[in-house]
């Protein structure tokens, strides 16, 4: 899997990445982090070019060190993310709101999937 996103409205640029996909792709709803030192949990949406709101996705992936990993994507202007206790819709100008580019989990107990 190939991942790169070019500086866009939602995130900064994001070098190429090339990952070795070991499972299938899963939609994602939300998952577990730690923001401003506390654990939240966030709401988790892709965004494609032109703010175009899209699933987000989990796929596992090879990794060097711990021999896999989950990585979390959206689509070419990457993920958008918000706590779940904010109820507004998704926004690109929304300051509750923020883009990244993709996400790397080392564990999917972090991950809440649509089906979940």
């Amino acid at each position: 899997m190939l991942i790169e996103i070019e500086e866009n409205p939602n995130c900064g640029n994001a070098e190429q990445f090339v990952y070795n996909e070991l499972s299938g792709i899963r939609p994602v709803r939300s998952i577990r982090a730690t923001e401003r030192g506390q654990e939240v949990v966030l709401d988790v949406i892709g965004v494609s070019k032109d703010g175009v709101w899209k699933a987000a996705h989990c796929v596992k992936i090879a990794d060097s060190g711990a021999g896999y990993a989950f990585l979390i994507f959206g689509g070419e202007w990457g993920l958008r993310l918000k706590p779940v206790s904010h109820s507004a819709p998704w926004n690109l100008e929304d300051s509750k709101q923020w883009g990244e580019a993709f996400k790397i989990y080392g564990s999917e107990d972090d991950i809440v999937y649509e089906t979940d």
